[in-house]
C-alpha cells in the first residue's frame, strides 16, 4: 500500500491538539488558583464584620474590597482564557480529525486498488488457463482424428 503523503500534517495537528489539551489544563489550574483567592478574600471581609473591631475593620474591608475587586478582574481574564483555551483545543481536534479523514480516504482508495488488481490478475490467470484447456482440447481432438484418419 502507498504511504500517505499528509502523515507529517496527521502528526502536526496530533501536537497541535496536545498543545491545546495542555493550554486548556494550565488555564483551568490558573482559572482555579484565582476563584480560591477569591473566596479568600470574600471569607476575609466577612469575618471582619463585627461591631468590636468596627474602626479597624473599615479600613481592612476597604483593602480586601479593593483585592477582591482586582481579584475578579484577574477571574475574568482567567476565564477568558479557559475560554480561548477551550476554543483552541476544540479547533486542534477538528484539524486532525480532518487530517485522520484524509489518511481514511487514502487508505481505502489503496485497499481499493490493490483489490482492482488482485482482480485483474485473477481474471487474467483464469483467461489464460481457460485459453490453454481450449488449446489442449482441440489438440486432442486433433489427435484423435489423425489417429482415426491413420487406421482408415
Amino acid at each position: 500500500m502507498a504511504a500517505f503523503k499528509l502523515s507529517s500534517l496527521l502528526k502536526v495537528r496530533r501536537i497541535q491538539e496536545d498543545q491545546a489539551a495542555a493550554g486548556l489544563h494550565q488555564a483551568r489550574i490558573t482559572a482555579r488558583g484565582v476563584q480560591r483567592r477569591a473566596a479568600d478574600e470574600r471569607e476575609l471581609l466577612e469575618d471582619l464584620g463585627g461591631q468590636s473591631v468596627l474602626a479597624a475593620a473599615g479600613i481592612a474591608r476597604a483593602s480586601a474590597a479593593r483585592q477582591l475587586s482586582e481579584i475578579r478582574a484577574t477571574q475574568q481574564v482567567a476565564d477568558g482564557e479557559v475560554d480561548a483555551a477551550e476554543k483552541a483545543l476544540m479547533l486542534a481536534r477538528q484539524a486532525r480529525r480532518s487530517a485522520e479523514l484524509l489518511k481514511e480516504r487514502h487508505d481505502a482508495t489503496m485497499r481499493a486498488l490493490d483489490s482492482r488488481a488482485e482482480q485483474q490478475l485473477l481474471d487474467e490467470l483464469v483467461s489464460a488457463q481457460h485459453h490453454r484447456d481450449r488449446e489442449n482440447r482441440e489438440d486432442r481432438h486433433e489427435t484423435v482424428r489423425d489417429v482415426k484418419e491413420g487406421e482408415s
